[in-house]
Formats: C-alpha cells, structure tokens, sequence
C-alpha cells in the first residue's frame, strides 16, 4: 500500500507539473501580462510550485465541475424542462431511469481505465518504468476515489431538487462506482480471455452508446408505456448487490491481478490514441483529401463544361469555377451523407408517429422546436466547406496581400454557394419536420408548420453567414487543420449555450422563429462590410 500512494502522489506530480508548463504557456501568450512572463518560468521552482498549487486546484475544481455539469445538464435539466409537469416521484424516477442507463450500462461498455491508451499511462509505464501492475493500482484506486467524492457532491445538491436524500445519493453513487470497478473487471476478463480490447472497438461501443441514450431519453416524449426500470438503482437490493460484488472485484484487481500484459498492450508506441491531436488532424485532412478521379475527369473536360455549360468566368468567379469543378467530390459526397441522415430522421419520425402517435400533440412537438436550431448547426455545410477552402485553395494564397485584400470579393461567391447548399438541406430538413406533424396532427397545424418553414429557412441563412464569417475574421486552422483560436470555439459555444437558454425559457415557435429570422438578416447585411474592413489583417495563416 505505500508504493501505491507514492505511485498517486507521483500521478498527481506528473498531472500538476504537465498543467502547470501549459498554464505558463497560454500565460505567455495573453496581451496584458504575456511578455512579463519569461521562458524561465518553466525552471524557476518557487514560480512553479505556486503554479503548480493553482494547477491542483483546476484539477480539483474541474472534477466537481465535469460532475455537476454532467449530473445537472445532462440528466437533471431535461427532466425540469420536458417533465416538469409529472408528479415528483415520476421526475425522480425519470432522473435515476437516466442516470442508470448512462453511468451504469453506457460508461461500463465506453470506458475502462485498465485497457485505455492514455498519454499519462505511455509515459509512466514506458519512459518511467513504473510497474504496471503498481500503477495501475494506483490509477484505479485514484480514479474511483475521486470519481465518487466528486459524483457524490453533485448528486447531494442536484438529487435533493427531486427528493434524494444526502444518504441516498450517498449509498447510489457508491453502488455505482464499485459497478464500475466491476465493469474494469469484465473487461480484463474480457481481454484475457479473447484478447479483445473492447474500448477500442469503436462500432460496438458507438452501437451501444446510441442505444443507452435512446432508452435514457425516450421518455422525455411522454412515452410513459415504456418502463423506468433505472430507478430500481435505490432499491436495497439492486445497491446489496452492487456493493458486495464491487467489493469482491475491487480486492480481485487490487490483490490477485497482475497487469503487465494488459497494460503493455495499451501502451503501444505506434498506437494513434496516445495522441488525439495527431489522431484527429490525420482523420481531418483524410476528409478534406481530393480523390484523383476528380483531377482526372476536369482535365478530360473543356473549359466550358468546367463553368458548368455557360460561358467562362473571370477573376475570382473562374477560379471558384474551378474549384468546385476540380474539388466536387468534397463538396458532394458530405452533402449527400446530410441528406441521407435527415432522412433516416425522417424514417425514425414516422416510426415515432406510427407507434405513439396517440401520446403526442401539437403542444408537445412545439417544446422541440428549438432542436431544429441544434439540427441545422451540425447539418449545415459551412464547417465541412471551410476547411476545403482552407486547405485545397487559401492556404497557399492567404500569403499574398491583393488575396486578403480582395477577400470580400470570394466571400460572396462562397456565400453565394453555400447559401445554395444549405438550403437544400434546410428545405430537406422542414419536408420531413413537416410529415412527422402532418402524421402526428392529422392534417391540422398550419401555424406550426409555417413555423418550422421559416425557421429552417433562417438558419440557414444564419449558420451560412456565421460559420464563412468566422472563417474570414478568425481564420482558426493550422496547417494540420487543428482549431486552436479560443475566440472561435467560444463563438460556437455560443449557439449551443443559446440552444439551452432556448429549452429553458421555452418560447412559442412563432416568437424563436422571429428573433431567429431577426439575427439572420442582421448578420446577413452586416457579413460583407465586417470582411471589407477587417479580412484583410485577420484572413491570414496561422
């Protein structure tokens, strides 16, 4: 037991000196105080230390805060927004349903700290040269620890809104937690067994991830046939249960089990999860790859086919010309995977009013509607199109002045094709809304559909402008196409902040619709002058 604290407190050096040079870093670069923080910073040990005391409270501090925002968002505001109506009892039979089917069946199939690659976990075991099995013991006693005092804080405060005593929340948390050091069992038994690491099977880990959420939030839509069989969680014997196998698999990994060979098989050098940076900037630029077969079939093409049938263009039209003639298979085939999803929507919908249609009603659909604000921001092509622009056709210009000069010039053109897309998928998108209202109401709700209608129609609008606009001002892609502008990750933080402020205040649909439309012409007229007076100094590579 003393090797496995000093192997904690080691983990907590390595975590808060790690934080600690990142926090120097980004203090480096802030207007105000960045140059009066020098590079020996990084040596001095007295400045270190205080920013390594800083950096464990971040971590103690953003553990509380991941739990609260868990437990509160994702469990406890929906079921104050869309069961706010059901008797109390109900709610909190609702919220443990939830929370069984998310920390319990979800999180035991998508997470085990035994077999998951980590960068912490590399450099411990092969540069260090801890012992595997001492680490991860030490790890599993850190994790579930912390993950108990921190779950177990916010259940105290949130559960007590739907009748959850302090005890209660208690004896719940700690009934999960030893489920999960369960789950770390099975998935070593797992792996010894049939050497399969479960966690990396990412078909079966998204199957289930979708099928736990599905059942979790299925009955937000009223669908009270459908039992909550998560709130059994507070029945004494489902916790005896948990607690006692819990504690016979906890003294299973701390005592009998060797690690070595689990461990080594998740540290492998080449493997690309001990680097999600690299990992994801390699998986973005796969996407945004032009396919041979497109340079191929333009070249075998003349010119004014390549213009699409009129008569060629000039200056910065010609060359989106040939862009777009030398690039469709990138502009095509993600438009054609949004249609295609907007339609399985559309089966899943009427599947929805086929089976229940009997316990939905116009008023109930009207709560939703602030998820078409959601939809449309994942849907729409702006981001997808941007990072093509970006790597295929400005990345190599953005070094010419007379390009970011002239950046009003191709921000039309490019609003121009993108509004044209994205109304295709907006109008798509309010053609199935408006089956599944037509199914549900019988024939009636005008008033509704003409809302949907307009609304879509002015995201789409809105989500064009907004994400070539911040594209021109911001410019937030490396040359590994990684976003590291902080002012663009809050922007689009934003919409889905403006999402829940929306489901909280519940607005009719005519009113969101006209503030919406409101926004989209205000940001429709202004886009152009903001890209005339600042582009040319923003639009440039980072």
């Amino acid at each position: 037991m003393p090797d496995v604290l000093r192997t904690i407190t080691l983990m907590w050096q390595l975590q808060t000196t790690t934080l600690a040079n990142r926090l120097i870093y980004y203090a480096q670069r802030l207007p105000l105080i960045g140059g009066k923080v020098s590079d020996r910073a990084y040596a001095a040990v007295h400045t270190k230390r205080i920013v390594g005391v800083a950096a464990v409270i971040l971590l103690i501090l953003g553990g509380l805060l991941a739990s609260f925002l868990y437990i509160g968002i994702m469990l406890a505001l929906p079921v104050n927004l869309w069961a706010d109506e059901w008797a109390v009892g109900e709610r909190r039979a609702l919220f443990l349903h939830m929370y069984f089917c998310i920390t319990v069946l979800m999180a035991a199939v998508s997470s085990a700290k035994v077999l998951e690659p980590s960068k912490m976990k590399y450099t411990a075991i092969r540069l260090m040269r801890i012992a595997p099995t001492r680490f991860m013991r030490a790890v599993l006693i850190h994790r579930y620890t912390t993950f108990f005092l921190y779950q177990a804080v916010a259940m105290t405060v949130i559960g007590g809104g739907l009748g959850i005593t302090a005890m209660q929340a208690w004896l719940l948390v700690g009934a999960v937690t030893l489920w999960r050091v369960v789950s770390e069992w099975l998935h070593l038994a797992l792996f010894r067994r049939c050497g399969t690491i479960l966690v990396k099977k990412t078909g079966i880990v998204s199957l289930v991830m979708l099928i736990t959420l599905a059942v979790a939030y299925l009955p937000l839509l009223s669908l009270r046939a459908m039992p909550l069989f998560g709130a059994a969680l507070l029945g004494w014997p489902v916790l005896l249960a948990l607690l006692l196998a819990g504690v016979v698999a906890g003294y299973v990994l701390l005592k009998k089990t060797d690690f070595t060979a689990p461990v080594r098989a998740a540290t492998k050098h080449d493997d690309p999860l001990l680097n999600i940076e690299q990992m994801i900037a390699e998986s973005q630029q796969k996407s945004i790859r032009a396919k041979d077969s497109d340079l191929t079939q333009v070249s075998e093409l003349p010119l004014s086919d390549m213009a699409g049938g009129g008569a060629p263009k000039q200056g910065y039209a010609y060359i989106q010309q040939v862009f777009v003639a030398r690039h469709r298979s990138l502009i095509r085939a993600p438009l054609r995977k949004r249609l295609g999803a907007i339609g399985v929507i559309g089966v899943v919908l009427v599947c929805v009013a086929l089976l229940f249609g009997e316990m939905l009603d116009l008023a109930t659909i009207e709560r939703y509607v602030p998820f078409i604000l959601l939809a449309m921001f994942y849907l729409t092509m702006g981001d997808q199109l941007c990072k093509v622009f970006f790597y295929h056709c400005d990345m190599p210009m953005m070094r010419y002045s007379f390009y970011r000069k002239d950046a009003s010039q191709h921000f039309r053109l490019r609003l121009g094709r993108l509004l044209r897309m994205n109304a295709l998928i907006g109008t798509w998108l309010a053609v199935v809304l408006s089956v599944f209202v037509l199914m549900v109401s019988g024939g009636t709700g005008a008033s509704l559909l003409s809302a949907i209608w307009v609304l879509t129609l002015a995201l789409t609008v809105f989500f064009s402008v907004h994400h070539l606009i911040l594209y021109y001002l911001l410019q937030p892609y490396t040359t590994e196409l990684n976003t590291k502008n902080p002012f663009f990750i809050l922007l689009n933080s934003l919409v889905s902040a403006s999402f829940l402020v929306t489901m909280w205040l519940g607005p009719s649909p005519w009113l969101f619709t006209i503030i919406v439309a409101a926004l989209s012409v205000a940001y429709l007229l202004s886009a152009v002058p903001l890209v005339s007076r600042y582009a040319e100094r923003r639009f440039r590579l980072r």
